[in-house]
Parts: C-alpha cells; sequence; structure tokens
C-alpha cells in the first residue's frame, strides 16, 4: 500500500471515530439534533473528498 493511500485511510478511520465520539462527549450539552446532525454533514464531506483523493490516481 503506497503512503499516501494508507495516510488516506488512516484519515477515513480517524473521521469515522470522530463521528462517533464527539457526539456522545463534547455535543452531549447540545439538546437540538441538528448539533450532531451538522457535525455527521460535515464529516460526511470530508470523507467523500478523502475518497475521492485516494481513488483519483487508480487505472485499469
Amino acid at each position: 500500500m503506497k503512503r499516501s493511500t494508507f495516510l488516506g485511510v488512516s484519515f477515513i478511520v480517524f473521521l469515522i471515530l470522530l463521528a462517533y465520539i464527539l457526539p456522545y462527549t463534547i455535543l452531549t450539552e447540545v439538546k437540538m439534533w441538528y448539533g450532531s446532525f451538522l457535525l455527521w454533514g460535515i464529516i460526511a464531506l470530508l470523507a467523500i473528498f478523502a475518497n475521492w483523493a485516494i481513488t483519483k490516481g487508480w487505472e485499469k
């Protein structure tokens, strides 16, 4: 596995952990649902960008 691919996959794993941990720790006191929804939306966009960056160099 190339170093850039490894870093991209590591970043995605970090985002997944962040999406799970933050709402139950830092955002616990936020009573409105849109706090977590905004976080998950931003994390989803970052994950899409990371997937694009990882796969843009793939060829047949």
